[in-house]
């Protein structure tokens, strides 16, 4: 039996085509004493097969496969076969730094933590680059005493990081003792065990770098098919509640203005990228109909909130229906296209004047360079030497 120290967790769904990326990304990294666990969501490419060729090649690989399901029914049948002391829930398409692994065990084992988070950025597919981003790790609100937990960070525990899975490693013991899995829905399922990791660890760490390249502007990225499937993110928040009610956790005032700010966030962002006027409408209309009492979610004074701009649009929505709430937001990126514009506009005034003053300084020189060059220039310049060096001698006889 190998010592396993991290068990890394990876759902493929139709993912032939970063199969390769992923899997060497993972196999090349400096912490070896790892099993990777792949589970397959019943692909209908040639996934499945890539995959069980890597795990000949590499006895720390195992391949899994199950029905048609979602990827958090895979993450949790690929929990029931880890073995490491702690774990890893990675997606199968970003792009991971090759000491991602051994940075955050390390860390986690030096503070004995039970969740570990690392910082991350995106990284856009088209132009291939790197966008940094605040929401993974916000600096700022993490204790200079780690490791933390809510007790100490308060009301920013949901907000000094993301609620995705793959920049946590989470110990192994502690998702079992509090018996956290992953929802098993179709989108979102992942934030249902992203909060809970963090409400509940006792013992919280970072590692402040950016491990992790969540890739963006995917064709294919499950959030691109939000639209199928629009009221998960409310699933997945009601579940949220009733467990933190559950365990009483919500009569926390820190607690409860945490879930808050955490679903005033994930409603908006969901909303903001359906790519269908009737499932927008779907999930807006459940929402003002029964979802914010469901949630007991009330709207609270602005300093209540972390973010100025999802206030703003909090009360749109407390006021508006779904069509004046569109064309509100409609209004205002017109409007902020406007003001763009002029910026750009007298931008390019500012430039032109700049070039302008360039363009004289520059005639100016070549006027100069000119003028050096004339045979008056160079006799008046050796004549004006010529002064100076019998200026200097006169004045040197004088002081002696």
């Amino acid at each position: 039996m190998r010592n396993v120290k991290v068990s890394v967790i990876i759902p493929f769904y139709n993912g032939e085509e970063y199969a390769d990326a992923t899997m060497n990304a993972l196999m090349t990294q400096t912490l070896h004493d790892i099993e990777i666990i792949c589970v397959d969501d019943d692909s209908t490419d040639d996934t499945y097969n890539k995959l069980m060729a890597f795990s000949k090649e590499d006895n720390r690989i195992s391949v899994y496969k199950q029905k048609k399901s979602n990827a958090g029914a895979a993450r949790n049948l690929g929990f029931r076969y880890a073995t490491g002391e702690y774990l890893l829930f990675l997606d199968s398409d970003d792009l991971y730094e090759r000491d991602l692994i051994e940075k955050l065990y390390i860390e986690a084992k030096n503070k004995d933590a039970d969740v570990c988070v690392c910082d991350a950025d995106q990284f856009n597919v088209v132009n291939g680059k790197c966008i940094v981003k605040p929401q993974y790790l916000r600096r700022k609100l993490i204790p200079d005493n780690l490791p933390f937990s809510r007790k100490t960070i308060g009301k920013y525990i949901l907000y000094f990081t993301n609620s995705a899975p793959w920049n946590k490693m989470i110990k192994r013991e502690f998702m079992l003792h509090n018996q956290i899995l992953f929802q098993e829905i179709d989108r979102a399922n992942d934030q249902y065990f992203s909060i809970m990791c963090l409400m509940l660890a006792e013992r919280i760490t970072v590692v402040k770098e950016r491990l992790v390249h969540y890739k963006v502007n995917q064709e294919h990225n499950l959030t691109a098919k939000y639209s199928e499937t629009p009221l998960c993110s409310y699933q997945a928040m009601l579940k949220v509640k009733d467990t933190l009610q559950e365990k009483e956790l919500l009569e926390d005032d820190f607690v409860r203005q945490a879930l808050d700010n955490k679903i005033l966030n994930l409603l908006l962002y969901s909303l903001h990228i359906q790519s269908d006027l009737n499932a927008f409408c779907e999930l807006y209309d459940k929402m003002k109909s029964e979802g914010f009492e469901k949630l007991e979610f009330f709207l609270h004074d602005e300093e209540y909130y972390f973010s100025k701009l999802e206030y703003q649009n909090l009360c749109y929505l407390m006021k508006y229906s779904s069509q004046e709430y569109l064309l509100t937001k409609t209004i205002e990126y017109r409007d902020t296209i406007a003001r763009k514009n002029a910026t750009i506009k007298e931008q390019n005034k500012e430039n032109a004047k700049l070039q302008k003053e360039i363009e004289r300084l520059q005639k100016k020189e070549k006027e100069l360079i000119h003028i050096k060059n004339t045979k008056r220039y160079k006799i008046i310049w050796r004549l004006s030497s010529c002064i100076s060096k019998l200026l200097g001698k006169g004045k040197k006889k004088g002081n002696e």
